[in-house]
């Protein structure tokens, strides 16, 4: 049945952009698979940048600088704790403060390429590919659904910070931090709202397409493999490779520095 989703959101015509929407689950796999076989930092560091590029492609210059920011922080606050715990008993060791740097990398990593996913792959392509896969529609429904939700929830929290600048109210972090209870009522309560009505939407829009209902699903405009999936896959190959090479020569170095 094919279907046209016009009121969608166009992703923004990038290099990334014209790369297949397969070949993007795939690097998506790839990355699932980084975070959790790789574990020196320095391996972990290159696929950090590798995929950081990856996102920069995007053009989504502020989106991006707020969630490294984020990111950022909560590991600033995480060393706040370490040093914090190692004050008050030395079973938490100093030495733990590169270490911490781990889990931050690997949620780097997959940031940066579920964002690429999100932000520029239209639904029903998505939809298509997961269906094309033959995989159950508990499984390829939520997924497509979370994905979908990131540009609506940006969106979202843009509106409601314009709408708040309007009325006076500047929502910088140190106002945030300095003013709980208001923050729940001017953010937290609006987003929670526009969430449901988000989830709403998203149902209608699922009826619309067939989903549910047992009938071939096609794209709009029909995906394609070209010559940019075939340098994403080759750079996706060479970034492996010299992820193996950085985690073999690396591996004992680190477990030299945990003995």
């Amino acid at each position: 049945m094919p279907a046209s989703s016009v009121t969608e959101n166009e992703p923004k015509k990038n290099l990334v952009a014209a790369i297949d929407v397969r070949t993007k689950m795939v690097i998506c796999l790839v990355a699932s698979a980084i975070v959790i076989f790789f574990k020196v930092e320095i391996a972990l560091t290159f696929f950090t940048v590798v995929t950081t590029l990856y996102a920069i492609a995007t053009q989504r210059w502020r989106l991006l600088g707020i969630c490294y920011l984020a990111t950022a922080i909560m590991w600033v606050i995480s060393i706040g704790f370490i040093m914090l715990l190692h004050k008050i008993t030395d079973v938490f060791p100093t030495s733990s403060l590169l270490g911490i740097l781990v889990p931050f990398l690997r949620s780097l990593v997959m940031l940066n390429t579920v964002l690429v996913l999100a932000l520029t792959s239209r639904v029903q392509t998505l939809l298509a590919a997961l269906k094309g896969l033959h995989l159950p529609w508990w499984l390829y429904i939520p997924a497509v659904v979370v994905i979908r939700f990131i540009p609506d929830f940006i969106q979202d929290v843009g509106q409601i910070h314009e709408t708040m600048r309007t009325r006076g109210y500047n929502l910088t972090p140190f106002f945030l931090m300095r003013h709980p209870l208001l923050t729940v009522r001017l953010l937290v309560a609006p987003m929670l709202f526009r969430a449901l009505r988000s989830a709403d939407e998203l149902a209608i829009a699922a009826e619309l397409k067939g989903i549910g209902h047992k009938v071939t699903m096609s794209s709009y405009r029909p995906a394609t493999f070209g010559k940019y999936d075939l340098l994403a896959l080759i750079v996706t190959i060479a970034t492996i490779a010299c992820g193996i090479i950085l985690e073999i020569s690396l591996d004992p170095i680190v477990k030299g520095r945990m003995m």
